[in-house]
């Protein structure tokens, strides 16, 4: 009789602690499983800059690689604050560009960027910058090509082709201008461009 208690007894704490053992191994695993998808999902996060104005096309972004269309939207965007210029809105664009300026390059290129914003107002200058083609093919390398239009009151006192070379690299989706350079288009360059695509 004593016997069938003990034996009761025992088979009872046996079978609560398989079933303690069974619960906490399913839960570690859970756990696990957990942490598991916590860490994927941080990892996959992007901070990803958005050009301030309505998006007109469909990108996507994937690790370090971006699409076409959203290259081309930065190179208006940039192209944009860099060469619409008035004395009422030079620094607000001198700040929108250095948001995606590298750290390395930042004093440079806000020096640079300075100097072209003093001689557009000392000397009373708007310039505009028409956008007639974008070329995002070359990874790391945007072209916008364009006129640039200098005016002074009503009157335009210089008006050329110009080229918009942007060096840029994609850090986790995020859009990082590493050199920006202007310069006068040659007269077949556009027309190469358009015959390549």
């Amino acid at each position: 009789m004593l016997f069938d208690k003990y034996k009761n007894k025992m088979d009872k704490y046996l079978l609560e602690n398989i079933t303690f053992r069974t619960i906490t191994l399913i839960l570690s695993i859970l756990i696990a499983f957990l942490v598991w998808i916590i860490v994927s999902r941080t990892d996959s996060q992007k901070v990803v800059f958005m050009p301030p104005k309505i998006i007109n096309q469909e990108f996507w972004i994937a690790g370090n690689e971006v699409s076409k269309t959203y290259l081309h939207e930065m190179g208006q965007f940039v192209s944009f604050n860099l060469l619409n210029i008035t004395k009422e809105n030079a620094n607000n664009n001198i700040e929108n560009l250095l948001t995606l300026v590298d750290s390395k390059f930042y004093n440079e290129v806000k020096i640079k960027l300075l100097q072209q914003t003093n001689y557009i107002i000392d000397n009373a200058i708007s310039r505009t910058f028409f956008v007639s083609a974008i070329d995002a093919d070359t990874k790391g390398l945007i072209k916008v090509f364009g006129v640039v239009k200098d005016i002074i009151g009503d009157k335009v006192i210089d008006s050329n082709q110009q080229i918009l070379s942007i060096n840029y690299s994609i850090n986790q989706g995020r859009f990082i201008i590493n050199n920006i350079s202007i310069e006068k288009e040659k007269p077949n360059s556009q027309k190469e461009v358009k015959e390549e695509k």
